[in-house]
Protein backbone atom coordinates (compact mmCIF):
# COMPACT_ATOMS: atom_id res chain seq x y z
CA UNK A 1 0.00 0.00 0.00
CA UNK A 2 1.18 3.34 -0.89
CA UNK A 3 1.93 5.95 2.22
CA UNK A 4 -0.13 8.30 0.92
CA UNK A 5 -3.49 5.83 0.87
CA UNK A 6 -2.33 4.43 4.33
CA UNK A 7 -2.35 8.05 5.80
CA UNK A 8 -6.48 8.95 3.97
CA UNK A 9 -7.37 5.35 5.70
CA UNK A 10 -5.96 6.68 9.23
CA UNK A 11 -7.56 10.27 9.05
CA UNK A 12 -10.76 8.55 8.16
CA UNK A 13 -10.38 7.30 11.25
CA UNK A 14 -9.26 10.01 13.49
CA UNK A 15 -11.71 12.19 11.96
CA UNK A 16 -14.80 9.77 12.70
CA UNK A 17 -13.58 9.29 16.08
CA UNK A 18 -13.27 12.79 16.69
CA UNK A 19 -16.66 13.65 16.50
CA UNK A 20 -16.95 11.28 19.78
CA UNK A 21 -13.73 12.59 21.39
CA UNK A 22 -11.79 16.28 22.15
CA UNK A 23 -9.20 15.43 19.65
CA UNK A 24 -5.26 17.14 20.32
CA UNK A 25 -3.28 17.13 17.43
CA UNK A 26 0.61 17.43 18.26
CA UNK A 27 1.70 17.95 14.97
CA UNK A 28 0.41 17.44 11.72
CA UNK A 29 0.83 13.41 11.55
CA UNK A 30 -0.01 12.75 15.60
CA UNK A 31 -2.69 13.09 17.40
CA UNK A 32 -4.43 12.12 20.33
CA UNK A 33 -7.81 11.17 21.33
CA UNK A 34 -9.74 11.83 25.27
CA UNK A 35 -13.10 11.40 26.69
CA UNK A 36 -14.07 11.95 29.85
CA UNK A 37 -17.61 10.21 28.56
CA UNK A 38 -16.36 7.01 26.91
CA UNK A 39 -13.80 5.89 29.56
CA UNK A 40 -12.53 3.18 27.50
CA UNK A 41 -8.66 3.09 25.88
CA UNK A 42 -10.19 3.08 22.59
CA UNK A 43 -11.64 6.82 23.30
CA UNK A 44 -8.65 7.91 25.31
CA UNK A 45 -5.48 6.76 22.78
CA UNK A 46 -2.80 8.25 20.33
CA UNK A 47 -1.37 7.72 17.20
CA UNK A 48 0.16 8.64 14.17
CA UNK A 49 -1.50 9.10 10.55
CA UNK A 50 2.51 8.04 9.58
CA UNK A 51 5.24 7.07 11.84
CA UNK A 52 8.03 10.14 11.03
CA UNK A 53 11.70 10.69 12.70
CA UNK A 54 9.76 12.74 14.91
CA UNK A 55 7.61 10.01 16.25
CA UNK A 56 10.00 8.48 18.97
CA UNK A 57 10.60 12.00 20.30
CA UNK A 58 7.10 12.51 20.75
CA UNK A 59 6.57 9.48 22.88
CA UNK A 60 7.41 11.27 26.41
CA UNK A 61 5.14 13.95 25.23
CA UNK A 62 2.41 12.20 24.93
CA UNK A 63 2.84 10.07 28.02
CA UNK A 64 2.66 13.92 29.63
CA UNK A 65 -0.48 14.64 28.21
CA UNK A 66 -2.40 11.53 29.49
CA UNK A 67 -0.28 11.84 33.03
CA UNK A 68 -2.32 15.10 32.96
CA UNK A 69 -5.57 13.35 33.05
CA UNK A 70 -4.99 10.52 35.04
CA UNK A 71 -5.10 7.87 31.81
CA UNK A 72 -2.66 5.20 31.38
CA UNK A 73 -0.88 5.99 28.29
CA UNK A 74 -2.12 3.73 25.00
CA UNK A 75 -0.70 4.57 21.61
CA UNK A 76 -1.34 3.09 18.29
CA UNK A 77 1.28 2.34 15.95
CA UNK A 78 1.27 1.12 12.27
CA UNK A 79 3.47 -2.31 12.39
CA UNK A 80 5.18 -1.91 9.23
CA UNK A 81 6.38 1.89 10.59
CA UNK A 82 7.99 -0.04 13.50
CA UNK A 83 11.56 1.11 13.11
CA UNK A 84 14.06 0.48 16.42
CA UNK A 85 14.29 3.51 17.54
CA UNK A 86 10.33 3.93 18.08
CA UNK A 87 10.92 0.01 19.43
CA UNK A 88 13.65 1.08 22.02
CA UNK A 89 11.79 3.72 23.56
CA UNK A 90 8.52 2.17 24.07
CA UNK A 91 10.79 -1.14 25.78
CA UNK A 92 12.56 1.87 27.68
CA UNK A 93 9.27 3.13 28.94
CA UNK A 94 7.92 0.22 29.98
CA UNK A 95 5.24 -0.18 27.54
CA UNK A 96 3.45 -3.87 26.30
CA UNK A 97 1.68 -4.62 23.18
CA UNK A 98 -1.86 -4.94 24.83
CA UNK A 99 -3.65 -6.20 21.40
CA UNK A 100 -3.79 -5.49 17.62
CA UNK A 101 -6.07 -3.69 15.52
CA UNK A 102 -6.26 -4.75 11.71
CA UNK A 103 -7.65 -2.54 8.97
CA UNK A 104 -9.60 -3.74 6.06
CA UNK A 105 -10.50 -3.11 2.65
CA UNK A 106 -13.20 -4.95 1.02
CA UNK A 107 -12.11 -6.29 -2.34
CA UNK A 108 -14.52 -9.26 -3.26
CA UNK A 109 -18.34 -8.55 -1.82
CA UNK A 110 -19.50 -12.27 -0.47
CA UNK A 111 -22.41 -10.93 1.50
CA UNK A 112 -25.38 -13.03 2.64
CA UNK A 113 -28.22 -10.66 3.15
CA UNK A 114 -31.47 -11.52 5.05
CA UNK A 115 -34.10 -10.53 3.07
CA UNK A 116 -36.36 -9.90 6.07
CA UNK A 117 -34.28 -6.88 7.70
CA UNK A 118 -35.44 -3.66 6.78
CA UNK A 119 -32.05 -1.50 6.25
CA UNK A 120 -32.61 2.22 6.40
CA UNK A 121 -30.55 5.26 6.42
CA UNK A 122 -31.17 7.07 10.17
CA UNK A 123 -33.13 10.17 10.46
CA UNK A 124 -33.10 12.28 13.60
CA UNK A 125 -36.21 10.71 15.35
CA UNK A 126 -34.92 7.50 15.25
CA UNK A 127 -30.91 8.12 16.26
CA UNK A 128 -32.56 7.01 19.57
CA UNK A 129 -32.76 3.84 18.43
CA UNK A 130 -29.54 3.92 16.85
CA UNK A 131 -28.01 4.25 19.93
CA UNK A 132 -30.08 1.21 22.21
CA UNK A 133 -28.55 -0.73 19.58
CA UNK A 134 -24.55 0.06 19.57
CA UNK A 135 -24.67 0.14 23.43
CA UNK A 136 -26.95 -3.28 23.38
CA UNK A 137 -24.36 -4.57 21.05
CA UNK A 138 -21.12 -3.63 22.64
CA UNK A 139 -22.09 -3.31 26.27
CA UNK A 140 -24.61 -5.40 26.86
CA UNK A 141 -27.29 -2.68 28.03
CA UNK A 142 -28.29 0.68 27.46
CA UNK A 143 -27.65 2.24 30.59
CA UNK A 144 -26.24 5.40 29.21
CA UNK A 145 -28.02 5.63 26.09
CA UNK A 146 -28.39 9.38 27.08
CA UNK A 147 -24.81 10.10 26.93
CA UNK A 148 -24.49 8.23 23.03
CA UNK A 149 -27.40 10.15 21.98
CA UNK A 150 -26.12 13.44 22.77
CA UNK A 151 -23.10 12.07 21.18
CA UNK A 152 -25.01 11.19 17.80
CA UNK A 153 -27.25 14.23 17.77
CA UNK A 154 -23.83 15.71 16.56
CA UNK A 155 -22.62 13.24 14.69
CA UNK A 156 -25.41 12.78 12.65
CA UNK A 157 -25.01 16.69 11.42
CA UNK A 158 -22.11 16.25 9.67
CA UNK A 159 -22.92 15.93 6.12
CA UNK A 160 -20.24 13.23 5.32
CA UNK A 161 -21.80 10.87 8.29
CA UNK A 162 -24.52 7.98 7.17
CA UNK A 163 -25.78 6.35 10.40
CA UNK A 164 -27.63 3.22 8.87
CA UNK A 165 -30.25 0.94 10.76
CA UNK A 166 -31.80 -2.98 10.54
CA UNK A 167 -34.60 -3.82 12.02
CA UNK A 168 -36.56 -7.30 12.28
CA UNK A 169 -40.32 -7.64 12.36
CA UNK A 170 -40.19 -4.32 13.26
CA UNK A 171 -37.83 -4.24 16.23
CA UNK A 172 -34.30 -2.64 15.34
CA UNK A 173 -31.59 -5.17 15.66
CA UNK A 174 -28.42 -4.05 14.07
CA UNK A 175 -26.75 -0.40 12.95
CA UNK A 176 -23.17 0.97 11.66
CA UNK A 177 -21.94 4.45 10.70
CA UNK A 178 -19.90 5.62 6.92
CA UNK A 179 -18.01 8.02 7.25
CA UNK A 180 -16.95 9.57 3.90
CA UNK A 181 -13.37 11.28 3.18
CA UNK A 182 -11.41 11.44 -0.35
CA UNK A 183 -11.86 7.90 -1.59
CA UNK A 184 -12.43 6.29 1.53
CA UNK A 185 -15.76 5.41 3.08
CA UNK A 186 -15.37 4.36 6.67
CA UNK A 187 -17.80 1.76 8.31
CA UNK A 188 -17.88 2.24 11.72
CA UNK A 189 -19.86 0.67 15.25
CA UNK A 190 -20.70 -2.54 12.97
CA UNK A 191 -23.07 -4.08 15.60
CA UNK A 192 -25.86 -6.62 16.37
CA UNK A 193 -28.04 -7.10 18.83
CA UNK A 194 -27.25 -10.42 20.74
CA UNK A 195 -30.82 -11.98 20.49
CA UNK A 196 -30.31 -11.47 16.60
CA UNK A 197 -27.08 -12.76 16.07
CA UNK A 198 -27.09 -15.54 13.42
CA UNK A 199 -29.44 -12.98 11.09
CA UNK A 200 -26.65 -11.66 9.01
CA UNK A 201 -27.43 -8.38 10.41
CA UNK A 202 -23.93 -6.94 9.58
CA UNK A 203 -23.94 -8.83 6.47
CA UNK A 204 -26.55 -7.39 5.18
CA UNK A 205 -25.80 -3.30 6.73
CA UNK A 206 -22.42 -4.04 4.84
CA UNK A 207 -23.57 -5.09 1.63
CA UNK A 208 -26.27 -1.51 2.41
CA UNK A 209 -23.14 0.32 3.00
CA UNK A 210 -21.48 -0.59 -0.01
CA UNK A 211 -23.64 0.39 -2.61
CA UNK A 212 -23.04 3.93 -1.45
CA UNK A 213 -18.95 3.29 -1.24
CA UNK A 214 -19.72 2.02 -4.91
CA UNK A 215 -21.88 4.72 -6.04
CA UNK A 216 -19.19 7.09 -5.09
CA UNK A 217 -16.81 5.55 -5.96
CA UNK A 218 -15.25 5.27 -2.57
CA UNK A 219 -12.78 2.71 -0.79
CA UNK A 220 -15.07 0.57 1.53
CA UNK A 221 -12.70 0.46 4.94
CA UNK A 222 -13.41 -1.05 8.23
CA UNK A 223 -10.90 -2.00 11.23
CA UNK A 224 -11.79 -4.42 13.91
CA UNK A 225 -9.53 -5.36 16.76
CA UNK A 226 -8.15 -8.67 17.14
CA UNK A 227 -8.94 -9.54 20.53
CA UNK A 228 -12.84 -9.67 19.36
CA UNK A 229 -12.23 -12.33 17.17
CA UNK A 230 -14.16 -10.68 14.01
CA UNK A 231 -11.69 -10.51 11.66
CA UNK A 232 -12.61 -14.21 9.79
CA UNK A 233 -15.96 -12.92 9.59
CA UNK A 234 -14.98 -9.57 7.70
CA UNK A 235 -12.53 -12.29 5.50
CA UNK A 236 -15.49 -14.31 4.76
CA UNK A 237 -17.49 -11.24 3.55
CA UNK A 238 -14.90 -10.35 1.32
CA UNK A 239 -12.51 -8.05 2.96
CA UNK A 240 -8.55 -8.27 3.17
CA UNK A 241 -5.98 -7.00 5.88
CA UNK A 242 -4.37 -3.74 4.44
CA UNK A 243 -2.28 -3.54 7.61
CA UNK A 244 -2.03 -3.87 11.13
CA UNK A 245 -1.60 -1.23 14.08
CA UNK A 246 0.15 -2.43 17.49
CA UNK A 247 -1.69 -1.44 20.66
CA UNK A 248 1.09 0.09 23.03
CA UNK A 249 0.01 0.61 26.40
CA UNK A 250 1.91 1.53 29.42
CA UNK A 251 0.46 0.84 32.72
CA UNK A 252 -1.23 4.09 35.31
CA UNK A 253 1.87 3.89 37.53
CA UNK A 254 4.39 4.40 34.97
CA UNK A 255 2.31 7.04 33.15
CA UNK A 256 1.62 9.12 36.13
CA UNK A 257 5.83 8.71 37.64
CA UNK A 258 6.88 10.15 33.69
Amino acid sequence: MEGSDEVQLELNEVTWWSNWTKTVWLNEDTYLLFSRDYPEYFFNRGGFLKVTGRSAGLIEVIEREFAERGIASSIFVQSDSLDSRLLQVFTKREYRIADQMSVMELETPSFETNMRLVVEVVTADKLKQWADVYLRAFYGSAERVDVVLATLEHVSRNKDVIMVLASLNEKPVGGLALFGSPGVAGVYCVGTVPEARGEHVASTLLAFANKFAVAEKRKLILQTILSDSVEPLYVKLGFRRLYLKELFVRDMASTLKS
